[in-house]
């Protein structure tokens, strides 16, 4: 059969060398990093046993490759099972293997997801069967804009004192601040701080906020600690991690990826459905960032009601938007026009382009 899982590392260079000449990259490409595909294709996951990185041959030769990035939404008739897909690569002299590769892995999975992606996925995706079903909206706040214009290697010429001056301006606006009920404590590992974890009514009490994502009225992925703590181990991005209290109640969450000098929100969670109690964890999210000294943008992003009005609270400038398909063939999510997606679903959440790694 043409598509087969890649899980050997032994021939991982055979791999690579066809990632880099589809892409057009040179070997210095981060995506690419022995580290980071270890743990994006090797490391065990608590959510998925199997492969993740799977290519379609043409003869002996690669012809198209991507990565699952697992996800399980619990549904009112049970659980589903998912990905997105990663380092989605077709040779350009292999007629429709990436097509094909699409189709043979829509039947390993319930359902497939994506994120964006070049003007020829998004005209591919619906002929494929891939549903619009929402957009993930991308916000920012500028922190240090002279850093920022020091250590930004996309050639703007003229343009590069008009952009350093507008995000002065920008940087100027104050970060709102939160609520005097809200708080934060930052982890290492996505547990209880042990002040609380001594109290079972606080064990509990964080149980419940990570199944209460189960109960959104908007379908949300699982996250348990063990899939957390995967997610901070990433080795291509520096991960922080902080529990979200409201009157002493562990009420949310947010974790944060710098690549260079970006930082993101690559999760967010308020147990709401109140945009104020959104926009005071993004605020909260806003205020650690701010404080890196290294951090130049922060990159927000939000796709449900409650977490596009609160980050707009929060101070957040909005930029693009990005649309998210779904390829649902047993119409699993055929109730749903909205879904709530973060840079921690895919690769956003530690992905970089060293050539352009600023949105503003």
């Amino acid at each position: 059969m043409p598509l087969e899982p890649f899980n050997d590392p032994a021939l991982r260079d055979t791999l690579v060398r066809f990632l880099l000449a589809t892409f057009r990259l040179t070997p210095e490409a981060p995506f690419v990093e022995p580290a980071l595909l270890r743990w994006k294709y090797d490391e065990p996951r608590p959510d998925h046993s199997g492969p993740r990185s799977y290519i379609w041959r043409d003869g002996d030769d690669i012809s198209a490759h991507a990565c699952l990035c697992p996800v399980t939404y619990t549904l009112p008739h049970g659980d589903v099972s998912g990905s997105y897909l990663i380092d989605w690569a077709a040779s350009r002299t292999s007629a429709g293997a990436g097509v094909k590769l699409l189709r043979s892995l829509a039947r390993e999975c319930d359902i497939l997801f994506a994120v964006g992606g070049s003007a020829d996925t998004r005209s591919i995706l619906p002929k494929l069967g891939y549903r619009h079903i929402c957009d993930l909206r991308f916000y920012v706040r500028v922190l240090r804009p002279w850093r920022q214009f020091q250590t930004d290697p996309f050639p703007r010429r003229w343009k590069a004192p008009l952009r350093l001056a507008r995000n002065t301006i920008w940087s100027l606006a104050p970060l709102p601040e939160p609520a005097s009920d809200w708080s934060e404590q930052r982890i290492t590992t996505f547990e209880l701080p042990p002040a609380a974890s001594s109290s079972e009514q606080a064990k509990n009490s964080m149980q419940a906020l990570l199944d209460a994502r189960a109960n959104s009225p908007f379908p949300c992925s699982r996250r348990t600690p063990e899939l957390m703590n995967y997610y901070l181990r990433c080795p291509s991005a520096v991960f922080t991690a902080s529990l979200l209290f409201r009157a002493g109640t562990p009420f949310g969450w947010y974790v944060l990826s710098r690549v260079g000098g970006q930082v993101r929100i690559a999760d967010i969670w308020v147990n709401s459905g109140f945009a104020d109690d959104w926009s005071a964890a993004y605020m909260l999210a806003g205020r650690t960032a701010s404080a890196d000294p290294e951090a130049c943008e922060l990159i927000a992003s939000a796709s449900i009601p409650p977490a596009v009005e609160g980050v707009t609270r929060a101070g957040f400038r909005f930029r693009h938007a990005e649309p998210v398909f779904v390829l649902d063939r047993q119409k699993l999510f055929a109730a749903y026009n909205s879904l709530n997606v973060t840079f921690l679903e895919s690769d956003l959440a530690y992905g970089m382009d060293p050539t352009y790694p600023y949105l503003t």
